[in-house]
């Protein structure tokens, strides 16, 4: 299967990319230009040691893939999304984007009136499965190399396959464990420990990230 990441070129999607391409999976990194897209996909490819990265524009990443990974800005998914609707209609869409905004150095959590990015990515998307998941990852954690991330992902989703193969995606990650989320709602939680998480690894200065104890 082909992987496709919309707005990929930044470090959330570069980071994701590349540990995808440590999987062994082919990776379509989209953006709205071919041209910055492609060198992303360059990066990302010398990055893993694969041949199996490459660049297109957003449109033809969402057409080529037969799984989709957001990771524009949370900002930019009302105009970003629309258009893809059909091209990604009764595909698996993973939502990594976090409300947020910062001010004099703070995080803060943005209100969503869909609940969580996730949800709106979602109401963007209708014939689309939304999965909201990826989003405690940090990007510098991600790119740092073949190392363990010792993180867990929680994934969210009202749809129970797409819920399980993502599941199962982010368990190819080195390190990760998936928790089942539950349904789609509960993205926005995740959303908001994330914004915690960046506060936190602020005053540490650390990658830190989430890992739910007691699971059987």
């Amino acid at each position: 299967m082909i992987f496709g990441f919309i707005g990929g070129t930044g470090p959330e999607g570069k980071g994701l990319a590349y540990r995808f391409a440590l999987a062994g999976h082919e990776v379509v990194i989209g953006s709205r230009s071919a041209e910055r897209a492609g060198e992303a996909a360059r990066e990302v490819a010398g990055h893993a040691g694969s041949d199996l990265v490459r660049g297109a524009e957003n449109a033809a990443a969402a057409r080529e893939a037969g799984l989709i990974v957001l990771t524009v800005p949370f900002a930019a998914q009302a105009a970003t999304l629309p258009p893809l609707a059909r091209a990604v209609e009764g595909k698996t869409v993973v939502s990594t984007a976090v409300p947020l905004a910062f001010a004099e150095g703070k995080a803060t959590m943005l209100d969503v009136l869909e609940g969580s990015a996730a949800e709106q990515a979602q109401a963007l998307l209708p014939g689309a499965r939304v999965v909201g998941a990826f989003q405690t990852l940090s990007a510098a954690k991600l790119w740092a190399g073949d190392v363990p991330l010792e993180q867990d992902v929680i994934v969210c989703a009202d749809d129970a396959g797409a819920r399980r193969e993502v599941m199962a995606l982010a368990e190819e990650v080195r390190g990760a464990r998936a928790v089942d989320g539950g349904p789609l709602a509960n993205a926005r939680y995740v959303e908001g420990i994330t914004v915690l998480l960046i506060a936190i690894n602020r005053r540490y200065k650390a990658l830190a990230g989430v890992r739910i104890v007691g699971l059987p």
